[in-house]
């Protein structure tokens, strides 16, 4: 039930997030912006069009827009943001109804643990951190720090926070450590061997303060992708980020997307009190 009602508070999420921007959509101008370039004497030169669908014709109709329109532009610009942005909410939707719509069927366990004076019996009381480190981590979550510089473009997916990520799944395991109390750092930077690195999670154990890194392997299918990241592998190891120690390592290619229950068991095993005491 835990996994169900995560991802049932994800969809209501996400179903409040494109109400949010099919409301920003009203308030901008209709069309699509269309950017062309000329290159004259070794300059570039840019011009704007709006490009609308006429009305009598049903034919698309091309504007110049000077530059002194520039607010136009920018709204154009900002409309097809947010169209990308409600195109990302509905694959993640469709992909989340997809999951409640296989798991399966409610089972004689689920009604027992639907009944909480039943399962509070058997819960185990698990100790608080020790305020000292629990300050320290509210401290660490909160401060500036540096975030990786490359491509901001690709950071399309939202989050449960609000903070924008470059894939689903990266902001699945956002979800989960949010609902998790665990704290992180979203592409913090890391330097070895004077380069900077920028894992996709920083985390800090919650009960030991123990720094773990969270990589998300997300295109197995590409090769160039694999090899850099088996280089940055190397060098990880080299350097004393070892896998299943303190970096902990996700998989997925087209065919296998990330299973949430993955990442899930992922959290409890490194990240959890039970799994403090396992060690």
């Amino acid at each position: 039930m835990e996994i169900q009602q995560i991802v049932q508070t994800e969809i209501t999420r996400l179903l409040n997030e494109k109400v949010r921007l099919e409301n920003l959509l009203r308030e901008l101008p209709e069309g699509s912006l269309i950017i062309t370039k000329t290159n004259i004497g070794g300059k570039t030169y840019h011009k704007w069009y709006s490009s609308t669908i006429s009305a009598d014709s049903g034919k698309k109709v091309h504007k110049y827009i000077p530059k002194a329109d520039k607010p136009l532009a920018a709204g154009l610009a900002r409309r097809q943001f947010y169209l990308k942005q409600i195109e990302e909410v509905d694959n993640e939707l469709d992909a989340l109804n997809t999951y409640l719509s296989k798991h399966r069927p409610p089972t004689a366990l689920d009604s027992f643990l639907d009944d909480a004076s039943l399962v509070n019996i058997l819960k185990k009381e698990l100790p608080a951190p020790e305020a000292s480190l629990a300050e320290e981590l509210n401290n660490w979550v909160h401060a500036v720090y540096e975030k990786n510089p490359n491509h901001p473009e690709k950071l399309v997916v939202p989050t449960v926070t609000g903070e924008m990520v470059r894939s689903k799944s990266e902001a699945m395991i956002l979800m989960l450590l949010e609902y998790s109390g665990i704290p992180y750092r979203y592409e913090c930077r890391l330097d070895i061997d004077r380069k900077a690195y920028y894992p996709d999670f920083t985390i800090r154990h919650p009960y030991t303060g123990e720094i773990f890194y969270w990589e998300h392997v997300g295109m197995l299918d590409d090769p160039s992708y694999r090899s850099d990241f088996l280089n940055k592998l190397h060098k990880y190891i080299n350097n004393g980020l070892l896998p299943d120690h303190n970096l902990i390592l996700t998989y997925e290619s087209d065919g296998h997307p990330l299973d949430i229950r993955i990442a899930l068991d992922k959290i409890k095993e490194f990240l959890s009190y039970d799994g403090l005491l396992t060690v």
